[in-house]
């Protein structure tokens, strides 16, 4: 190329360049693709910096911190509907478990799979000497959990990779609340995951929307004007694809992190009862969403 050609390409050139460069530091850089980002999402998903400081003291609500609104709206405005709400849901899966005829002395080790700010695995410390773990993949919420609620519960933040930092067998109860709710593609490799990290014997305890979801946000909270944003989500779906009047048994509304997922129950079961030993399921075990309780196998795919 001769000098007045590579002259006459310099200047747009740098332009292009500088545009790159703004576009890639805008964001965190490469976290600004959405499908990207989904691996996790950064404590600051839209500056350039993140910075963490020591939490400014402050007086315990029902033995530990209450984490501040922005962190606990999505489930409640008050602060006693918090609580309730996490303990309420933990109350649900004991006494899944119990009815199930799991004793409590069994479980030892206990892993919140999407624990958020731990609205849920507070509720676990009972005095006895149980090891809790929280993982999520937001690391905000992690980090206030780090300085507000650990020790004794001890939180790591992790992908939507299937992939936990622990050993084989390490678990003997499992639970993901609201998660699988979220996971689409790669939802049978989180399955097999989770019972990875069980031990022989423990158990797995998840929520889903299925057909009844569907029904009671359809029906019930339609008429009662509750959970607007989810029911026109479904009418929306259902207008553009007709989805309900087929045969369907699965489908996903946009993108992880944030997608919305639904399955028909049995078809569910009957796969994943391949790889665990199904124990129960129960209609609106945390809200509209259905628990499903499994058992890790002796003979499992994961061992």
């Amino acid at each position: 190329m001769a000098a007045g050609e590579r002259a006459c390409w310099a200047e747009p050139m740098r332009r292009l360049a500088k545009r790159v460069e703004r576009r890639a530091l805008s964001g965190r850089g490469i976290l600004a693709n959405r499908y990207i980002a989904g691996k996790l999402v950064p404590l600051e998903d839209r500056k350039l910096y993140a910075v963490v400081t020591r939490p400014a003291a402050g007086g315990p609500t029902d033995d530990f911190p209450l984490p501040p609104a922005s962190l606990r709206r999505r489930w409640a405005v008050g602060a006693e509907e918090y609580l309730q709400g996490g303990r309420g849901d933990v109350a649900t899966v004991l006494e899944t478990l119990h009815e199930a005829g799991v004793s409590q002395e069994s479980i030892a080790r206990i892993l919140d799979f999407g624990c958020a700010e731990g609205r849920m695995i507070r509720h676990l410390l009972d005095g006895s000497q149980r090891e809790l773990w929280g993982v999520d993949i937001n690391a905000e919420r992690v980090t206030w959990c780090q300085q507000h609620l650990a020790p004794p519960i001890r939180f790591a933040t992790t992908t939507t990779m299937p992939h936990l930092p622990f050993a084989d067998g390490y678990f003997d109860l499992v639970y993901a609340i609201s998660v699988f709710t979220h996971i689409s593609e790669l939802a049978d490799a989180w399955f097999l995951e989770l019972l990875r990290v069980l031990r022989t014997g423990g158990y797995l305890y998840l929520t889903i929307h299925d057909e009844h979801s569907i029904d009671v946000l359809l029906g019930r909270h339609r008429a009662q004007g509750e959970h607007k944003e989810m029911v026109n989500l479904l009418l929306r779906f259902d207008d553009e694809t007709q989805t309900f009047s087929r045969d369907w048994v699965y489908f996903a509304v946009q993108a992880d992190p944030g997608a919305q997922v639904f399955y028909q129950r049995d078809d569910l079961v009957r796969r994943w009862s391949q790889l665990a030993e199904f124990r129960d399921a129960r209609d609106e075990a945390i809200g509209y969403q259905t628990g499903l309780l499994f058992a890790k196998q002796a003979l499992s795919l994961a061992e």
